[in-house]
């Protein structure tokens, strides 16, 4: 049985504070500027298939570490509908503790859905998650999550010591991907210093998947560009990095 994650970004507020402090330096002059608007919500393209039933089915198809940047191993947590985290901590406004969640537990309805996660060097991440809906549910789960980081553009949240965690969000340019495709990014500031998260939300077929890097500071965008292609890849069954 694989062990429940605790960590992913966004989610578990307990202890962020403090981890930040001692992972990052301190953040660069701009870390209060705005980041870019939202556009409209990206519509799913439509998906006639099956979706994937069985969640273990669905892990192997999420990358392993030759697929990352070298340096990359297995945080030895992940997540999955048989082993659910539960409800995350609750946020300013309520209901953007849903920001960085798997898509599995944002919307339900998903037969099937995984997490991994991996460790990289100078404290940096990359999480994967994927869920897999009906036809009738894929559109509807694309779009509740975007609309989630729309009503989440700057939020807040406690750790285990009350020290205030400070989340904006914001769009991110990133080439086509998948079936439909949107990113962002988002900023977490505790005591000073920040944590730059990047994502794509990404359908293939009938499966959704989410794509974050993390890194203290700044976050290099080609790297999310070459791993959200290399999991889409991965997705359609094609081999190879």
């Amino acid at each position: 049985m694989r062990v429940a994650r605790k960590g992913l970004l966004g989610l578990v507020l307990a202890g962020l504070g403090t981890a930040l402090a001692a992972c990052s330096t301190e953040g660069p002059d701009d870390d209060k500027s705005a980041l870019p608007a939202f556009g409209p919500v990206t519509a799913a393209a439509p998906a006639g298939g099956a979706p994937i039933t069985d969640s273990e089915v669905l892990l192997a198809r999420l990358l392993d570490p030759a697929d990352l940047p070298a340096g990359f191993t297995p945080s030895g947590m992940s997540r999955s509908a048989d082993l659910p985290l539960g409800d995350p901590p609750p946020t300013r406004p309520a209901g953007c503790e849903k920001v960085m969640t798997p898509i599995g537990e944002q919307r339900p309805e998903a037969p099937a859905w995984n997490f991994i996660g991996y460790n990289g060097p100078n404290f940096s991440s990359i999480d994967i998650d994927a869920a897999s809906y009906p036809a009738d549910q894929l559109g509807p789960a694309f779009a509740a999550v975007q609309q989630t980081l729309r009503g989440c553009t700057s939020y807040s949240g406690t750790d285990a010591d009350k020290t205030t965690i400070d989340f904006r969000l914001g769009s991110l340019e990133q080439p086509a991907a998948g079936d439909a495709a949107t990113s962002f990014q988002l900023r977490t500031t505790s005591a000073g210093v920040t944590l730059l998260t990047l994502v794509s939300l990404v359908q293939v077929g009938n499966t959704l998947t989410q794509v974050a890097v993390t890194a203290p500071d700044a976050v290099d965008p080609g790297v999310l560009t070459a791993v959200t292609a290399a999991q889409v890849r991965r997705l359609r069954g094609v081999a190879g990095p």
